[in-house]
């Protein structure tokens, strides 16, 4: 069996028949709302496509063409009359402007309501992860309140969460906190104050020399809480109160400034292995890597971001005037123990087929709390408190993309998704079906954005006129699509090109 190394695996077989299958599906959702409600409005649809670029295959339907395109990202639905030169019965911008508005507002409600309706069978198999409490830090407000590890968060003052994200949202605002938890299948309210964090400064550095011991009193020459704003290649310098120092160059470096926090960390995975995949067995619990033990989710990361490491680099957290920890790459050979059949085993890898292992998707078994629903109603009410919970959270990202730019980082291209989708259908059929009503999600929510060449730009136009209660001149609106469509296509290359760097 033939081996591929991480870099190959965007062209695994696995990869592309699921990014084709799952862009596929999401577009003919989409593309179907425009095209019901422009036949329920009587426009003539001229074509359905299926991606982009030259023609695979084509088939005339009654007055429609189906086309399915060589390039997957994406479709499209031709109207009679979208073109300045179709008129006449039957064309686009012979309906009324409300018509018009529903037949660009179909397709993303048609990809928003199969999110809603593929979180049912997801709920109903699969139950719902919930918030649940990795660990509780020592003497925090959080422990003082009476927070215990492997507590569910089931509400934050009264409102449902599911997602970490909205708890820390909340929570960092440090007003008061009302939370409802789960323990024992019991329900229970704390009242927590919120308290300011240290900031807290994660370096990776190459080359690294000399060491500090005592607490950390400047950083390049400036006081802690300083965001230093360093880019990768320049160096570091870190001091500490005894004048020792610990210098090298910057790999990457982020800064997270003073918040408000409550005192626990959430959880994450266990070091349990969840399938075969040799050596390993499932069930197997990895309790070692050389000298560093591995007992919990914390160690996990530590593991992880060690084999992340090449030589001479180190991973450096500060926190507030404290060094919270300092990583040091692995050695080429790893010594690994394993607990199986209660039994302790022993074996030695090499690090980069290790690596391959623990950052396999599903790797290790989860330490959420899973909420399964009672009955089918209880099923419904989950499946729609769980994507309105999405929805909130995908449309807050989008507004802070356009507005401030932040989280662009973040922002996955054609090959990052069809990384992400391969990693989904690997992981199994819960965490493909998770994406998948993740990414008909974005997809509707992000074409109601009110931007040229979008669904919502074009509701946005029958809006206008619907106002004004006049029509509008069509080629000042055809040249405002265009320029947007150009400026959607130089961001998709952005994007694609970003991929490339991170994946690559």
């Amino acid at each position: 069996m033939i081996k591929l190394n991480l870099k190959m695996e965007v062209v695994n077989i696995i990869y592309i028949l699921a990014f084709i299958a799952v862009f596929m599906f999401v577009v003919i959702i989409h593309e179907f709302g425009h095209f019901l409600f422009a036949k329920i409005f009587g426009v003539d649809v001229l074509e359905f496509a299926i991606g982009f670029g030259p023609v695979l295959y084509k088939k005339k339907i009654g007055r429609t063409l189906l086309r399915i395109n060589l390039i997957p990202f994406g479709g499209y639905v031709k109207l009679k009359g979208e073109q300045l030169d179709e008129e006449g019965e039957n064309s686009l911008y012979s309906k009324p402007a409300w018509q018009r508005l529903l037949i660009a507002f179909a397709g993303p409600l048609f990809s928003i309501l199969a999110a809603y309706i593929l979180f049912i069978p997801i709920v109903s198999i699969w139950g719902v992860p919930a918030v649940t409490v990795g660990k509780v830090m020592e003497n925090s407000p959080a422990q003082i309140a009476g927070l215990q590890d492997g507590d569910v968060i089931l509400k934050i003052n009264g409102k449902r969460v599911f997602d970490s994200a909205e708890v820390s949202e909340i929570i960092s605002k440090g007003e008061v906190v009302k939370l409802t938890v789960l323990r024992n299948n019991e329900k229970m309210d704390l009242t927590i104050t919120p308290k300011l964090s240290p900031p807290e400064y994660i370096f990776v550095l190459d080359d690294v020399s000399g060491k500090i011991e005592g607490k950390i009193s400047k950083i390049n020459g400036y006081l802690i809480g300083t965001d230093l704003k360093l880019n990768a290649g320049q160096f570091v310098e870190i001091v500490d109160e005894f004048g020792n120092t610990l210098s090298g160059a910057v790999v990457s470096y982020s800064f997270v400034p003073e918040r408000y926090t409550i005192g626990f960390y959430y959880a994450g995975l266990k070091p349990v292995i969840t399938k075969d995949f040799s050596p390993f067995k499932k069930g197997d619990r990895l309790v070692k890597v050389n000298d560093l033990e591995i007992v919990d989710y914390f160690s996990i990361v530590r593991l992880a971001t060690a084999m992340g490491l090449s030589k001479d680099q180190a991973y450096v957290d500060i926190w507030g005037e404290k060094l919270n920890d300092f990583i040091l790459p692995f050695d080429e050979n790893l010594t690994i123990q394993i607990i199986r059949d209660n039994e302790l085993h022993t074996f030695q890898m090499v690090k980069e087929e290790f690596y391959k292992i623990i950052t396999e998707p599903g790797i290790f078994e989860s330490e959420n709390y899973v909420l399964k629903p009672a009955n089918f109603i209880e099923t419904i009410s989950l499946a729609v408190q769980r994507c309105n919970s999405a929805a909130v959270i995908i449309w807050k990202a989008f507004q802070k993309l356009f507005f401030t730019g932040q989280g662009v980082q973040n922002v996955a291209g054609p090959i990052g998704i069809a990384v992400i989708i391969g990693d989904a259908a690997k992981a199994g059929w819960e965490m493909m079906l998770t994406v998948v009503a993740f990414f008909t999600l974005n997809l509707g929510i992000f074409n109601l954005l009110p931007l040229p060449a979008l669904d919502g730009g074009r509701i946005i136009f029958s809006l206008i006129e619907i106002i004004l209660r006049r029509k509008i001149d069509r080629r000042i609106e055809a040249i405002i699509h265009t320029i947007g469509f150009f400026i959607l296509m130089i961001l998709l290359f952005y994007f694609m090109f970003a991929d490339i760097t991170r994946f690559f």
